[in-house]
């Protein structure tokens, strides 16, 4: 018998998240009616195009009226990340509703109940796991602002946490203040909506996976069960099956536009971080420094989650048809061992989350990206050494 459904939250992992994302505009309301309602939808414009869009577009316009690559390097690795952050932005706006419906799916409908205690203590140990990394991650993302933000303080000369087109002359103490103020408030809600978006679309490949894993363990305890009570289960696996099959394209089809432009712009902001460490000095200016060597770290994490999480979906749907063998199926009826050998011909079609129908999102894809950072980084120097050697 399934367990009550109030006995466990399915989503507990990112159900505070959901709330934060609701406050700062990158998540549907429960209700959105009346003029509360409209105040609510519109909450997102009212954030982040003063905000996001505004602080991307000043970034850029920093980067194209640099006079040298040394200029350009020490904003263009911020404005590219603020690009994949617009990225992001865009997609889960467009993608609200289905987003919204995609998680209600998981978490209310009854389908996926969980079936007994070894199926709770389960999910619930899997869902403390993926809380526990993912909200490390945060706190060293966020760390990585702070340290950022309140290092430059402490220096003798003007400087802005990250890089950005301000058009006063801001390096006086009277202006000082407002351009760093800018910064900061911008940089926070850019930091916030990059990471928490990042974590809700881990969270959609991880929640599915588990799904495919809780599959896989009740085909393994039907070998504890009679015939007919093995074919009714069986009946119920493979009607949860077909629905995560879509699920899984709906995963895809939610995750892949920022997945896509994460590790295609990855390996560049990787690039253009290691080039700024090349001329920036510890000594002279700390702070930035190690904002900087925080920053290419969380970057790889950053590419790494998707990427794993993105591969443990792949492995578990895959690991179905071992599960079938561990069944006992050959003490089963004739019927049921048909049933089963139809059931593992459906299992040979691969289930995979692509990125953009580009490539598969998957851990090889993590290591080539790191690769080309090194090869872009290695090019980069190489024009920066010439260009200098050409100069008189």
């Amino acid at each position: 018998m399934p367990i009550m459904a109030n006995s466990t939250d399915r989503i507990a992992a990112v159900r505070t998240l959901l709330k934060i994302l609701c406050w700062i505009g990158l998540w549907k309301w429960q209700d959105e009616t009346g003029f509360l309602g409209i105040i609510k939808r519109n909450l997102r414009f009212v954030l982040h195009l003063p905000l996001n869009i505004t602080y991307l577009a000043l970034m850029w316009l920093e980067a194209l009226t640099s006079t040298d690559f040394e200029q350009a390097g020490q904003v263009l690795y911020m404005s590219l990340t603020l690009l994949t952050v617009v990225v992001k932005l865009m997609n889960i706006w467009q993608k609200r509703d289905m987003a919204w419906s995609f998680i209600n799916e998981l978490s209310c409908d009854p389908r996926y109940e969980l079936n007994n205690r070894d199926e709770l203590e389960y999910w619930q140990s899997e869902q403390i796991k993926f809380r526990r990394i993912l909200y490390t991650y945060m706190g060293c993302s966020f760390a990585v602002g702070l340290f950022g933000f309140f290092s430059v303080l402490f220096q003798e000369n003007y400087e802005l946490p990250f890089s950005y087109y301000v058009p006063f002359e801001w390096r006086n103490p009277e202006r000082y203040y407002y351009a760093w103020g800018y910064n900061v408030l911008a940089m926070a809600l850019a930091c916030s909506t990059n990471i928490m978006l990042d974590t809700i679309g881990c969270y959609f490949m991880f929640h599915i996976s588990l799904l495919y894993r809780l599959l896989g363990l009740r085909l393994e305890a039907l070998q504890k069960t009679s015939d007919q009570e093995a074919t009714l289960k069986l009946r119920q696996i493979f009607q949860i099956h077909a629905r995560l099959f879509r699920l899984t394209h709906d995963c895809e089809y939610l995750v892949s536009p920022y997945v896509l432009s994460q590790v295609v712009l990855s390996a560049f902001i990787i690039c253009f971080s290691g080039y700024r460490l090349i001329y920036m000095s510890w000594q002279q200016t700390p702070g930035p420094f190690f904002t900087t060597i925080q920053f290419a770290g969380v970057m790889v994490l950053q590419i790494f989650f998707p990427c794993y999480y993105g591969n443990e979906l792949t492995i578990y749907a895959d690991q179905l048809t071992n599960s079938v063998f561990k069944t006992n199926w050959l003490e089963f009826s004739v019927e049921t061992r048909k049933t089963l050998i139809i059931y593992m011909e459906i299992l040979k079609r691969p289930v995979i989350v692509r990125a953009g129908d580009f490539f598969k999102i998957g851990l090889p894809i993590f290591l080539k990206t790191v690769n080309n950072a090194f090869s872009f980084f290695a090019l980069l120097l190489n024009l920066s050494e010439r260009q200098i050697s050409i100069k008189p």
